[in-house]
């Protein structure tokens, strides 16, 4: 009898432990703050083609919430103006430190004929519209959930 009791409260102590953990890592990541974007910095070209062509920058970013987190498996598209030129892919995983500004490292491969299209309304505007749309992974502890990207930003573009 005394065995069974006791297999009973250890069953019980067990179950509220585990609703408990769920509880504090469900509070614990639905309190995340979305990255505010700062600027981008360090635009370099790499690989030129008439197909495809390789853009690498950094995008500062600022973490508001006051502990650090961790990003990885970053996929988005780069519109310029609603049409999509880019894609990007990042899987390493990228340390983020609490309100603080991080840069984030982004390799694009650009479709040419797609910004070649609209290379005139690039041209002939001047202010365009660049957005990022896609979805990254973060979290901290080992424990990541799904995080949309959703960054839009007026760029002037003087060419004389």
């Amino acid at each position: 009898m005394f065995f069974k009791c006791s297999m009973i409260s250890m069953k019980l102590v067990k179950t509220s432990l585990l609703i408990v953990l769920i509880w504090a890592g469900a509070t614990a990541c639905g309190g995340i703050k979305d990255l505010e974007f700062v600027r981008i910095a360090d635009v370099t070209l790499g690989q030129m083609g008439f197909t495809k062509s390789t853009v690498k920058m950094n995008i500062a970013y600022y973490n508001p919430n006051g502990f650090a987190l961790k990003m990885k498996d970053a996929a988005f598209d780069i519109f310029i103006d609603d049409a999509k030129v880019g894609h990007s892919m990042q899987d390493t995983l990228l340390y983020i430190p609490a309100r603080d500004t991080f840069y984030f490292p982004v390799k694009i491969d650009l479709n040419m004929a797609n910004l070649m299209k609209n290379a005139a309304n690039i041209l002939a505007n001047k202010e365009v519209t660049l957005k990022a749309m896609g979805n990254c992974k973060v979290g901290k502890s080992g424990v990541f959930v799904p995080f949309p990207i959703k960054v839009e930003s007026k760029q002037k573009f003087d060419l004389f």
